[in-house]
């Protein structure tokens, strides 16, 4: 019995032993799966964070790249805006791009030779429109050194026979025009008067008013700046008149205040047209940014001249703000024109729509622009056709056939901008899309109306002369300069559009009676 428990003792000794060694094996290989669980667990959240890191740099090289291809589409855009799908002037065509000239809504190649037609007689001047008069003649001898092309010899006899050909030139004459003004005694009180001396006289001396006249056109309408404007009279005369700057600078401010009334006057007649067309441009006061604006039709041009290019001076003009409701304003969508202080009716220029749905088919490659282009090129081509027959308006089927037209292309273009958001000129698309949508009146009345016009031209026409200006003489030295040159080339053009010649416009204002608004309109009705 002894023995027996003695070998349980051991057995159950040897178990316990067994136990623990195999409870610290179990101890062992948990401590070492809960280690295989924390590396397990770190490779995964380092395999996750590995995965974002990749994502995140997968993420950030596509936003570069989607960047860089924005920018890159921006850069073709810029490199193909011109004139046919911007506003932009040639002198600012990139470099490395031919100049373009926009031809929208002009005539087209014909795929005709250059030069004459077959028949056209040729142009040569007149013997008699200048001068029939000959007032100077010169003979031209053979010249000493002449050999007989026959036998080399140089004894020659006349023929008796010549052949005569006619020159047309002009010469600068200075005179010196002396003005004698009389004393005369009353023979009844005795006093003493003399002859009325006119203002353009009250120096001892001055300069005439055709010399006056010819500075005035070089300054305000050949757009010489005044130092070579001095150069060239200088130079005409020889030497003889040599005017100074500053003497035209005043002839400019003293031309300008003769003509108070007359622009007065003139937006008197301006703002009870039918139409009108105005625009604005960007001048250089000192540096700065400054505005010219013109208003006017086919007979008026009315300039003004301002510091800022904003509603503040469009209300100091006094234009726009005395229109009434059936006055018709032709704009560049000039936003400013729909604020509620305004009451005229709006229509908007057609080319330069026409520019924005280029741009839009060049930026964007969407087709739906270049459909509305060509539609509105049709329907111009099919007016003017209208026109020539003498009718007053399309019918109201083509009216209904043309706004159908429009729409489903107006269609299209939301359906091809809504497919390709992300695309460069897509935010540019959906603006324009927006603005056809709010003013598609304003833009299509010329569809209803033939007394309508289409385009803006007119203005633009009227604003280049003042940015050749810029271009050949540079800025103003002042806002009243910048105004006094408004209102001399009001007083030009207005005769101009009227068939008044410069020249004597400006003579008869240098002799302090310029043309009024009335004798221009009493002679030319409107």
């Amino acid at each position: 019995m002894t023995d027996t428990a003695s070998d349980l003792r051991r057995s159950c000794e040897r178990l316990d032993r067994e136990n623990a060694r195999l409870k610290e094996q179990l101890a062992a290989q948990k401590r070492r799966a809960d280690s295989l669980a924390r590396t397990v667990s770190h490779l995964r959240k380092a395999r996750e964070e590995d995965r974002k890191k990749f994502e995140d740099e997968i993420a950030k090289k596509d936003a570069i790249i989607k960047g860089l291809k924005k920018e890159l589409a921006e850069a073709k855009a810029i490199q193909n805006h011109d004139g046919t799908n911007t506003g932009m002037s040639t002198s600012r065509t990139p470099i490395g791009k031919d100049k373009v000239i926009s031809n929208i809504n002009s005539r087209q190649k014909s795929g005709r030779p250059k030069g004459g037609t077959p028949l056209h007689k040729k142009h040569s001047l007149d013997g008699t429109a200048v001068q029939p008069d000959i007032e100077e003649t010169q003979v031209h001898p053979l010249e000493d050194w002449v050999h007989c092309p026959g036998c080399g010899g140089s004894d020659f006899s006349p023929t008796g026979e010549s052949e005569v050909k006619y020159e047309y030139d002009v010469r600068i004459n200075v005179v010196k025009i002396k003005h004698e003004f009389f004393y005369y005694r009353c023979n009844d009180c005795g006093s003493v008067i003399r002859s009325d001396i006119p203002p353009s006289l009250k120096e001892q001396h001055q300069y005439g008013s055709s010399l006056k006249a010819i500075l005035l056109s070089l300054t305000n309408t050949a757009n010489a700046a005044m130092n070579k404007a001095a150069m060239f009279l200088a130079g005409i005369t020889g030497g003889r008149l040599t005017p100074c700057e500053g003497y035209i600078a005043k002839l400019q401010r003293k031309a300008a205040e003769g003509l108070m009334q007359f622009r007065s006057d003139l937006k008197h007649v301006l703002v009870t047209r039918k139409i009108i067309y105005w625009d604005d441009t960007v001048i250089f006061i000192l540096t700065k940014r400054a505005c010219f604006r013109f208003y006017g039709d086919e007979r008026i041009a009315y300039y003004t001249a301002h510091e800022h290019k904003d509603l503040k001076s469009i209300e100091e003009d006094n234009v726009l703000s005395i229109l009434t409701d059936d006055i018709t304003v032709m704009h560049d969508h000039n936003s400013i024109n729909y604020n509620e202080m305004f009451c005229f009716v709006n229509i908007e220029c057609i080319q330069h729509l026409e520019r924005d749905l280029q741009k839009n088919a060049d930026d964007t490659g969407h087709v739906w622009s270049l459909e509305v282009k060509k539609l509105i090129s049709i329907t111009i081509k099919k007016r003017k056709e209208a026109i020539d027959r003498g009718e007053k308006s399309f019918d109201k089927d083509f009216i209904a056939d043309f706004n159908r037209r429009l729409d489903e292309c107006l269609e299209k273009g939301w359906k091809e901008n809504k497919a390709e958001p992300d695309t460069y000129g897509a935010d540019d698309e959906k603006a324009l899309l927006n603005r056809i949508k709010k003013y598609r009146d304003n833009y299509f009345r010329w569809v209803v109306d033939f007394g309508l016009p289409t385009t803006n031209n007119l203005s633009e026409r009227s604003l280049r002369g003042i940015k050749s200006r810029m271009k050949i003489s540079g800025q103003f030295e002042s806002v009243e300069a910048a105004d006094n040159h408004a209102v001399i080339r009001s007083y030009i053009e207005t005769c101009r559009r009227n068939g008044i010649n410069e020249i004597v416009a400006l003579q008869r204002l240098c002799e302090g009676h310029p043309y009024t608004v009335e004798e221009i309109f009493r002679e030319h009705p409107l």
